[in-house]
């Protein structure tokens, strides 16, 4: 049985059936890749960890986690990181539970507890009442909904 040679999907190069023998190659994005020559399509680094995905600038190369999860998550409002898992939505903008803090204290704004909002800035009820005196005092809120 012959098996057809064909280039590696990083490196360009002729993939040797020796190569295939020795389980130096992989089956990726319907292209077959040295397992060294896997790089992530933004980042540029090898993908070692065999955790990669399609990415949404060249479906033919693949990309790293760490640039999936940043390329593909919406950021928080607070830190600018990307939300993976659970946020909160309040006033259509995003945050990770512990970056939802009073502009004053820092402190979390607990979920359930209400909160003021001014120039796109969150206070406490306890902050707000104490340091933004001056502003009309707009009804609490409540964070909008969760994700």
């Amino acid at each position: 049985m012959s098996i057809e040679l064909i280039n590696c999907g990083g490196c360009k190069k002729r993939i040797t059936e020796d190569e295939v023998t020795k389980d130096q190659v992989v089956s990726l994005l319907n292209r077959i890749w040295h397992k060294d020559h896997i790089s992530c399509v933004y980042c540029k680094l090898t993908i070692s960890d065999g955790r990669f995905f399609k990415s949404s600038v060249d479906p033919m190369r693949p990309s790293c986690y760490a640039c999936h999860i940043q390329t593909t998550h919406p950021a928080c409002v607070g830190c600018s990181l990307p939300v993976i898992e659970r946020g909160l939505v309040a006033f259509d903008r995003l945050f990770h539970i512990d970056c939802f803090r009073c502009a004053i204290c820092n402190r979390t704004i607990p979920q359930r507890k209400g909160f003021y909002e001014r120039d796109l800035m969150l206070y406490d009820d306890v902050c707000y009442m104490m340091y933004i005196k001056d502003a009309p005092n707009p009804p609490m809120r409540s964070p909008m909904s969760n994700n």
